[in-house]
């Protein structure tokens, strides 16, 4: 080996000892890069952690006024009282969504997925914007009625097209037009590999585009960040696009976006379409109305008092009968002696002593034929309880007294099952 390449060598290994003791150099960067990124994981995973149990104790103290404020309208008649019991309604569903955008970052879709009709998702979406955006912003739509239905989560997807309209809004200060639109989307092996994130096959495709002032190129690599924000302080929670993402990508779908300054921004959001076999099940069919009870008897669990309460007045009130336990040992006791009378058995998942999957397993040991219906601040709660195995119901709270009617109304009378030619 010649002196000039032992020299050479001898140059770049001294270069790269000093890299290593100043810290610099190419290999250095990318140890610090990944030694960023494993810290920002980390801080992701305990800001989901901590959200979530925010989010849970939020969920039960905004259920008791959320099933209240019903009962309080139809007992006023001032007309000042109504509007303050609508502003206090209004304030509560508003947390409610919070909280919802919250879970969704920290664990992405937490219900089950279902055959859903995209159109009238949007169409919801559009009726919102209509009524409560500035005048000064033109909404102009092109949904056709033959868009492929989606599995999902309408909740969720309904609070996509939510965000994405406000994020519109709020960078058209001055004005603008906002136009929503949908389509039927085949993507080939070629064009998907031109799309980041895509893949090959049948999406049902929204486009959300405003004529705003667009995203600063600065903004661009950290608008899918929780918590970052490019609008004023007190003006936005930096949670809206993460969010959005997030139910996205838990949907097995993905978003894209171009943005140009002064000249507005478009997001481009796919989702799978549901396979051609289940087009044929689609029914378009009003949601069923919660009936009045008649005089079943119902065991409500909650170590809530609260909300214990008030859901068993509003039971009460709607022809059932009610018997109320704190927890699940006195669960367990009450049902023990009274267990051939309980059709429902409707239990929080989170509680002290025996949580609400075991009761409901106790409780179908002694009764196979009573009913549960399981409910939890945690949208996961219904997943790790595993209540399906029970042949039950789920409801996250906080949830609407017509919600709460029409489960129990479904778990006593459940539609038959149509038989598939």
């Amino acid at each position: 080996m010649n002196s000039a390449l032992l020299c050479e060598q001898a140059g770049e290994a001294a270069d790269k000892a000093l890299e290593r003791r100043t810290g610099k150099g190419p290999d250095a960067e990318a140890k610090k890069r990944l030694d960023e990124q494993f810290l920002r994981t980390q801080r992701l995973e305990s800001i989901g952690m901590l959200a979530s149990g925010i989010a849970h104790d939020l969920n039960n103290v905004l259920a008791p006024i959320i099933l209240a404020a019903p009962v309080l309208r139809e007992r006023a008649t001032n007309p000042e009282d109504l509007r303050i019991i609508s502003s206090l309604e209004k304030s509560a569903e508003r947390g409610v969504e919070l909280v919802r955008q919250i879970l969704s970052f920290a664990h992405g879709a937490g219900n089950a997925l279902q055959l859903v009709q995209f159109q009238h998702l949007v169409h919801e979406a559009l009726s919102v914007t209509n009524e409560t955006f500035p005048k000064n912003i033109r909404i102009v739509d092109n949904i056709p009625g033959n868009l492929w239905p989606i599995m999902a989560d309408p909740t969720q997807i309904h609070q996509v097209l939510l965000n994405l309209c406000v994020n519109a809004r709020d960078a058209m200060p001055d004005g603008g037009t906002l136009s929503i639109s949908a389509e039927n989307c085949l993507l080939d092996e070629v064009t998907a590999r031109r799309i980041e994130g895509a893949r090959p096959g049948a999406w049902t495709v929204l486009q959300v585009e405003d004529s705003g002032t667009g995203i600063p190129p600065e903004a661009l690599s950290r608008i899918w960040e929780p918590f970052f924000t490019t609008k004023g302080e007190g003006k936005g929670t930096g949670l809206g696009l993460s969010t959005v993402r997030s139910i996205v990508e838990s949907h097995h779908g993905f978003i894209t976006l171009r943005t140009q300054a002064d000249r507005g921004t478009t997001f481009r959001v796919y989702l799978p379409a549901a396979e051609v076999a289940t087009l044929g099940c689609v029914v378009d069919a009003a949601p069923p109305k919660g009936d009045r009870g008649n005089g079943e008897l119902i065991l409500i669990v909650d170590d809530e008092p609260q909300i214990r309460d008030i859901t068993a007045a509003m039971l009460s009130r709607n022809g059932y009968r009610v018997l109320t336990a704190c927890d699940g040992a006195e669960a367990v006791a009450l049902f023990a002696t009274r267990s051939g009378e309980i059709n429902v058995l409707i239990t929080d998942l989170i509680m002290p002593n025996l949580d609400g999957a075991a009761l409901a397993n106790i409780a179908q040991h002694l009764n196979p034929r009573v009913k549960v219906l399981a409910m939890s601040g945690l949208s996961s709660a219904g997943r790790s309880g595993n209540m399906e195995r029970f042949g039950g119901a789920f409801l996250f709270k906080p949830f609407k007294i017509q919600t709460l009617l029409v489960a129990v109304n479904n778990l006593l009378h459940p539609a038959p099952v149509a038989e598939v030619a």
